[in-house]
């Protein structure tokens, strides 16, 4: 009798399990368009079958199978419409795969036409490491057959025992655009469990107390350790670079998770309570849980602000447009949409620019992404206090820490002189018609404003971008989409040359600047350098106005722009100087003065001195006059200064002798960098058409020289602004050389460790620390190893494999 009631109770539950799916499929169908959903019926399909017919085939060995796959109308009728062949004899061979599932938005509240589709692949834990290879090598095909048309499917690689046997499968996905590496475990499994969908294959043992042989175990994520909450929320930070709306949801979810510890009630455990009471309405939904648990606690707090964004960034993921019923009347989600923007007292208004999110202009751009990073630092903020009372996950590698704290500190840093991206979000198009640059006398700025070209107009408005230089704010435009060739330019309250040389430098930066910038893991374990770098000459101010010379007469006399003509006069003003490094990080400085154009050199040489074959160097003249002259002499002078620092020496300087106006400089070059000093005299001792004289100098005596102790090959990996170890293993010793951020050295010895040990000590460190700083959020350490390989000593970033580097990230 006993064990006819729990066969009764099983058999109830797996029915409940199976309505939920069924619900699921039926909500994904209701949602995806036709063509859509017969992609996504093809799916587990194509993993199912291996022939040379079928997309993502790669090879006869790859291995297929899907346990429990069952052919259907649906799928014959799929493959007939997508002009697929059909295949549906089963093979007699062991399946490869245990299940195909979706997770995340599919079937949810948060799914809309152009959401994508994430599937996990759990394969058998049998199969070799090279029939995974095989496995993986078809999953990139088959996301690139989707991508053609028009729908985006991430595969995912999960062996079963991963998640129940941390140190075991550490790396089964390495960090990359679309994977979390390391940094999520249980809260990745947790979020798993409560919005999958069973394509084919084992129904996940997900809740409560579940037993039964034909299930799927993975794990149980209930006891969830708070030492992942960190590597999770700088995760979602850096997915929030690209889709801030939804990252701020998860990274919400995960502060509202923290304030529970360790007493969790997890969404999963809340859409059981919903299936046990046989409850399938639209309220059995794990997105609209999400919000409703952020609701609850933003509301506890009192924090109004935070609670009015995160509903904006809910119902824009939903994608449903309310104030259109035609449209939307006949969506599943539309009857508890508009009873929920009825209880937030949404004017119509309100719902009319939200449903129009895809025409929004660069303002309402800026506004909202500005909305949403506060949010993601606020949230950040109180995790990473939450943080700092527990120690670091285990199976976290510090490496995958690293590489998500760099990508995120070029983002976030507050630096004046960086040029940020301007995330265009749901918009499909941001350019502008016309353009406006104020200088405020009060703050001694320049603000960008849209749409307007008189002072009246500016009344009520936001600045778009303000910079210490129009050539920072014109940058800045032309980098984020805002300038084509027909954008108008005005300049207010100005004299009406600056509307036209503003005009003038956005035309000549619309070529140089490229909006797609490829940043590699290899880039970010390494010390940044410069890929591009655009100097723009006389933008502020202008010798030239003044010049009343004949310009074919400059060019027949072999004139130097630098000192020209018996007063010998300096026809460079001013220089701005426009990089991109290899970090994927922007920046404009400005140089003034008779020194700058030397201290623009001396600030460009340390970054093109590891620049590689790709970089380049491009002078651009906003001058009246003698524009070719000054362009083509800057570009030699910079050319020779670029050669000059890549031939250097560590036991020589050498020399290039510079006439600037009445004065003649020296740039003394080093393997650290170059200085400039006065030199006596002022005979010309160049002609500034033929190659600059390059002088050998012997280096000075390097005792008092902080780096002269340190290996040569570390010179070569200092950069300001980053505190970076490098560590050598001495046996039962490590040395230990630190270079902080502000290039002071430290060299000591650390007995009985390992490398690992201390990489971890001071990751630790830097996490327990940091929240007491915003600059130092994201400013992790870099760690480098010392090793000899065939009699040299390398300089290699630590933890990060050669397989790895080249992956974009």
């Amino acid at each position: 009798m006993k064990n006819h009631l729990v066969t009764e109770t099983s058999s109830l539950i797996i029915n409940r399990i199976k309505k939920l799916n069924s619900m699921r499929l039926q909500r994904v169908h209701s949602t995806l368009s036709e063509e859509q959903m017969q992609l996504f019926t093809l799916i587990p399909y194509l993993f199912q079958t291996n022939h040379i017919q079928l997309p993502g085939f790669i090879d006869a060995a790859t291995p297929f199978g899907v346990v429990n796959f069952t052919f259907s109308e649906a799928l014959k009728s799929a493959c007939s419409a997508l002009n697929i062949a059909y295949f549906d004899n089963q093979s007699q061979q062991p399946n490869a795969l245990e299940g195909v599932y979706a997770m995340g938005s599919s079937a949810s509240f948060g799914q809309n036409h152009s959401s994508d589709v994430d599937i996990w692949l759990v394969y058998q834990s049998s199969l070799s490491v090279a029939d995974v290879e095989l496995l993986g090598q078809k999953a990139v095909a088959l996301t690139q057959w989707f991508a053609n048309w028009g729908f985006e499917v991430n595969f995912y690689l999960v062996h079963p025992n991963q998640f129940r046997e941390c140190g075991l499968y550490d790396n089964c996905q390495p960090l990359g655009e679309e994977h979390s590496g390391s940094v999520q475990h249980w809260l990745l499994l947790e979020e798993f469990f409560r919005s999958h969908i069973c394509l084919a294959g084992k129904y996940i043992a997900w809740w409560p107390k579940a037993s039964g042989e034909d299930l799927l175990y993975l794990g149980d994520p209930t006891n969830l350790p708070a030492s992942e909450y960190f590597g999770a929320s700088l995760w979602q930070l850096y997915k929030g670079l690209n889709k801030p709306h939804k990252a701020l949801l998860k990274v919400m979810l995960l502060e509202v998770y923290a304030s529970e510890y360790p007493n969790n009630h997890m969404i999963t455990e809340q859409i059981w309570d919903f299936c046990s009471r046989d409850d399938f309405s639209a309220n059995n939904d794990a997105y609209l849980q999400l919000y409703l648990r952020i609701e609850a606690y933003l509301l506890a707090r009192r924090e109004v602000r935070r609670l009015e964004i995160v509903r904006r960034c809910f119902y824009l993921k939903c994608g449903v447009a309310l104030s259109d019923p035609t449209r939307s009347k006949q969506d599943w989600r539309y009857n508890k949409l508009l009873e929920l923007t009825h209880s937030w007292k949404w004017p119509s208004s309100l719902l009319i620019t939200l449903d129009n999110a895809k025409t929004w202009h660069s303002g309402q751009l800026q506004w909202f992404n500005q909305q949403l990073n506060e949010l993601l630092l606020a949230s950040y903020k109180n995790l990473l206090h939450f943080a700092t009372k527990y120690e670091l996950s285990d199976r976290m590698r510090v490496e995958d820490l690293g590489l998500l704290a760099r990508k995120l500190h070029g983002f976030f840093n507050e630096d004046k002189h960086s040029l940020p991206f301007l995330n265009p979000l749901w918009s499909q198009g941001v350019s502008e018609d016309q353009l406006a640059v104020c200088y405020s006398k009060k703050d001694t700025n320049y603000h960008l404003f849209r749409g307007c070209n008189t002072s009246q107009q500016l009344l009520g408005q936001q600045a778009l971008f303000v910079a210490d230089t129009a050539t920072a704010v014109v940058a800045w435009a032309v980098l984020n989409g805002l300038v084509t060739e027909h954008t108008q330019w005005a300049g207010i309250e100005s004299r009406k040359v600056f509307a036209v040389k503003l005009a003038l430098l956005s035309k000549k930066l619309l070529p140089q600047i490229n909006h797609k910038v490829k940043v590699t893991k290899r880039n970010l374990c390494q010390p940044w350098f410069y890929q591009q770098v655009i100097v723009v000459v006389n933008m502020n101010d202008d010798a030239t106005r003044d010049w009343h010379g004949q310009e074919i007469m400059v060019d027949y006399m072999n004139g130097d722009v630098l000192s020209l003509g018996r007063e010998k006069n300096n026809m460079v003003s001013n220089i701005d100087v426009i990089t991109l490094n290899s970090w994927g990080e922007w920046h404009s400085h400005c140089f003034e003065g008779e020194t700058g154009l030397l201290d623009a050199i001396s600030f460009l040489v340390v970054g093109v001195k590891r620049a590689d074959a790709h970089s380049h160097i491009t002078v651009l003249s906003c001058s009246k006059k003698l524009v070719k002259q000054i362009e083509d002499q800057l570009s030699q002078l910079l050319e020779l200064c670029y050669q000059t620092i890549q031939k250097v020496t560590d036991s020589q300087t050498l020399l290039i002798e510079l006439n600037i106006g009445k004065s003649k400089y020296g740039l003394h070059f080093n393997s650290l960098g170059v200085v400039f000093k006065l030199l006596d005299g002022s005979a010309p001792i160049f002609y500034p058409n033929k190659p600059r004289l390059v002088t050998h100098l012997p280096r000075p005596e390097l005792s008092n020289e902080p780096f002269s102790a340190v290996p040569v090959i570390i010179q070569r990996y200092i950069s300001v602004g980053a505190k970076q170890y490098f560590f050598r293993q001495l046996q039962h010793r490590v040395e230990i050389i630190l270079v902080d951020e502000h290039n002071a050295l430290t060299h000591t010895i650390e007995e009985n460790c390992t490398i690992q040990s201390l990489v971890n000590e001071h990751s630790l460190r830097f996490v327990k620390s940091s929240h007491k700083d915003q600059h130092a959020f994201f400013n992790m350490p870099q760690f480098f190893q010392l090793i000899r390989r065939e009699g040299d000593l390398l300089v290699e970033p630590f933890g990060v494999s050669e397989d790895e580097m080249g992956s974009a990230f």
